[in-house]
Parts: C-alpha cells; structure tokens; sequence
C-alpha cells in the first residue's frame, strides 16, 4: 500500500513536470507567432519606396491640328447695309365705308334671325305690351330690355326672329304658342286708327245764308 502510493505521488510529479514544459513551449510558439503577424501588418502599412510608386498619368500633347485652327484667322462679322426707307402708299377710295359694311354683314352672319330692334320708345312712349295674352309685367321688362317697345316691332316678326326673340327672354315657343304676332297686328292696328281719329279734327259746318227780307209796298 505505501508502495502504490509512492508510484502515485511519481507519476502525478512527472506529470506535473511535463505539463509545465509543454506550457512553456506553447506560450513561446504562441508569442512568435504573434510577433510575426506583427511584422507582416506593419509592413503592409509601411510606405512604398520612391522608385516603386507608380508615376501620374503625362498630359497628352494637343494636336498640331488645333494649333492650326487657333492660328487661323476668325470670320470676320458681315457689315450691316443702310435700310431703304420706302414711301408709305396713298390709299386710293374710301376704305372705311367698306369695313363699316364687312362688319355689318359679319354682325348679321354671327346672329341671326335678329328682329329690328330700337334703343328707346318712339317719342318716349312705349306701347303697353301687357295688353297682349301672355306678356306680364317681367316679360314687358325683358322685351323693353332688348329693344321691343311698341305692337307693330312683334306684328313684323317672322319665324327666324320669333325665335330669336323666345331665345333671349329665356321663353322657348313663347310666342308661337301664345299668337302674340297675330294679337299685336291687331292692336297696332287699333291704335294706329286711334291715333288718325285724333290727327283729323271735325270740319265745321258751313253756315247757310238768312234770306234777306223784303220791305212791303204798302210800308
């Protein structure tokens, strides 16, 4: 039994002993290792020498080709020649009147169907155009507000400027429906007569003459 404990403690000592070398030679490995990857790093870091550093790029020469362009002489800018001033032509014939007649025609071409129209009353008495079935007081406004004052402007309609006229007071087939051609006819007419009756005055009679009397004989 003491014997086997000797042989224990020989072998744990040897052992001990050998495990402290072989940790001795690791750590030495490890550092010259270390110190190697060391000397690689910093050389990589280093700088290159002079004679090693790649040269910059030279500058091309220019073309001898541009050097011709730039010694040969520019174009000269072109002289600008005096302007002959032309005499303005007389105008021959009255032009205005036909511009007047051109704008006349287009007013016509651009509305048609346009009744004749006036810009105020006849002697500043409009007729009463409520008398005619249909026309109220707002329509005789509308009416009046477009040049229509008196029964024979409406008795002169046709077709084209009834429609013209329904077009432009907001009342489609207002006066074909309500016959206000035919209603303003007669009233024209009756105040056209009123009117003559009072122009003509009646004549006066003419006195006949007395007979004269006769003195008797025997007076």
């Amino acid at each position: 039994m003491p014997l086997l404990i000797v042989q224990l403690a020989v072998l744990v000592a040897i052992a001990f002993v050998v495990g402290c070398l072989l940790g001795r030679f690791v750590r030495r490995r490890s550092a010259a290792i270390s110190d190697h990857e060391r000397t690689i790093i910093a050389a990589a870091h280093a700088t290159l020498p002079a004679e090693e550093m790649p040269e910059a790029p030279r500058e091309t020469e220019a073309p001898a080709e541009t050097e011709e362009l730039r010694a040969s002489p520019q174009p000269s800018k072109p002289e600008k020649l005096p302007l002959k001033v032309v005499p303005e032509a007389e105008v021959v014939g009255n032009w205005s009147s036909q511009d007047e007649n051109s704008g006349e025609e287009t007013q016509l071409v651009l509305d048609p169907g346009r009744p004749e129209l006036l810009e105020a009353a006849r002697l500043g008495k409009p007729d009463d155009l409520t008398a005619i079935k249909g026309v109220g007081k707002a329509v005789q406004q509308l009416l009046n507000g477009i040049g229509v004052f008196h029964y024979d402007q409406i008795a002169g309609w046709n077709d084209e400027e009834s429609h013209w006229i329904e077009r432009n007071i907001g009342f489609p087939r207002r006066v074909e429906r309500e016959d206000w051609i035919a209603q303003a006819t007669k009233l024209a007419n009756a105040a056209s007569k009123a009117r003559t009756g009072k122009v003509e005055k009646p004549r006066k009679a003419v006195a006949k003459p007395k007979p004269r009397r006769t003195k008797k004989a025997d007076e």
